[in-house]
């Protein structure tokens, strides 16, 4: 056996990479997400565009969710020395082609194409596919954030099914089929509308950064659809512990000779989350975080945050969701927290946006309020259980048809 330690691999040929991805049978189809499956063969080209250029279209796993029928103008991107049109994304579900299941449903699959246009007459024309990507993926990125859907570059289905299948009840000769959907927990957002498309091409265009305390946020929202709450609950804390000292530092920088600001520099290694939220704030004349009121939210929102920090604590250190309450000792965490802080957070971001605008902070896509992007929180990791509904049922009369299942014949004596 070889005990040398493993190291990258940076010499690997295109036979290489099928070779491994298709475990040294050349006849077996590649079953692997990695690099690479073999590429279709192109056809007879069309011609996609009016202009002369280049149009580079990338095809992704993954649902944009954009309900708006409309054209939406290109978004002019000039950036390291590149000049690149970005289309409205396109996006609609597929069917995979080979029928693998005895019934008839297929899983929710989505596919998003995002084009990209290099006219002749533009800067940095020839462009290479890799240059203009990393354009494509900075946008996907704020779209990600601006638009709360969390699935964005994750590969997965988003606000779809969890599970689509067919249950059959067979009777002799008598075959019902039930074909449902099942539906896991998730977070219900809203389509990325066109008023965050400029924003967000402006974001783009300045190359600023993705807010670091969004995109884990959104991770964190990832991390509730797929059922984990502990992960859910460390990804939570984070997110607005790194928004709250980002504001906090941000408000001190533009006021550095106030007695508050420093005070804040003095005391800030040693202020505990809470005296962050509720203390810092008020030596830094930042809006009451307890008063900050939004329709249909909660309104105990601060308290909510502070909850789901004392949770990110021992979820962090311990694995474990659960906090020593000084009322009644340790208290796991129950059916509806999550859902609570998820909404507490939210509201949460739009008293940190609200705190920004008062300060003429400079931040990115200020001007995009995304805090009503979340419309429902559907189940609870807690619970185990999905929600079920059938979609429709048929029944018929069967004769002499080989069975899809052989368990009889196996486990005969």
């Amino acid at each position: 056996m070889d005990d040398k330690p493993c190291q990258p691999e940076t010499s690997l040929t295109s036979e290489d990479l099928l070779r491994i991805v298709r475990g040294d049978d050349p006849n077996r189809p590649p079953m692997w997400n990695g690099l690479p499956r073999m590429t279709t063969p192109p056809e007879a080209p069309a011609k996609p565009m009016a202009e002369n250029g280049q149009l580079f279209e990338f095809l992704f796993p993954f649902p944009i969710h954009i309900f708006d029928s409309t054209d939406w103008p290109p978004l002019r991107i000039a950036r390291d020395g590149l000049d690149v049109h970005l289309l409205k994304p396109i996006s609609m579900p597929v069917t995979a082609k080979e029928q693998l299941a005895a019934g008839n449903e297929s899983p929710d699959l989505y596919s998003s194409n995002l084009r990209a246009i290099v006219l002749k007459t533009s800067q940095g024309f020839p462009a290479t596919h890799d240059s203009v990507f990393e354009i494509v993926r900075h946008a996907l990125q704020w779209m990600r954030v601006l638009s709360r859907q969390f699935w964005i570059g994750t590969g997965a289905a988003g606000v779809a099914a969890a599970s689509r299948g067919s249950a059959f009840n067979v009777d002799g000769p008598f075959v019902t089929q039930m074909n449902y959907a099942l539906y896991g927990s998730t977070v219900l957002v809203r389509s990325l509308p066109l008023r965050f498309w400029e924003p967000l091409g402006e974001c783009v265009a300045n190359g600023a950064p993705v807010p670091v305390s969004e995109s884990i946020y959104c991770d964190a929202l990832a991390s509730f659809a797929s059922g984990d709450s502990v992960r859910c609950l460390v990804q939570l804390g984070v997110a607005v512990e790194i928004e709250l000292t980002n504001l906090l530092d941000n408000i001190a920088s533009v006021q550095p000779d106030t007695g508050g600001a420093a005070k804040y520099r003095r005391e800030k290694r040693e202020l505990t989350f809470k005296q962050k939220l509720l203390t810092s704030t008020a030596w830094l004349h930042a809006s009451n975080p307890k008063q900050f009121v939004l329709p249909d939210m909660p309104a105990d929102w601060a308290v909510q945050i502070l909850s789901l920090y004392k949770f990110r604590s021992t979820a962090a250190h311990e694995g474990r969701a659960v906090i020593m309450d000084s009322a009644t000792g340790p208290r796991p965490l129950a059916a509806g927290d999550l859902q609570s802080f998820i909404f507490s957070t939210e509201v949460f971001y739009r008293w940190s946006r609200t705190q920004r605008l008062k300060f003429r902070l400079p931040a990115p896509a200020m001007s995009v309020d995304r805090s009503n992007q979340i419309i429902a929180i559907l189940g609870d990791p807690l619970d185990r259980r999905g929600l079920v509904i059938g979609t429709s049922e048929s029944s018929s009369t069967i004769e002499n048809d080989s069975s899809a299942s052989t368990l009889a014949s196996r486990y005969e004596p």
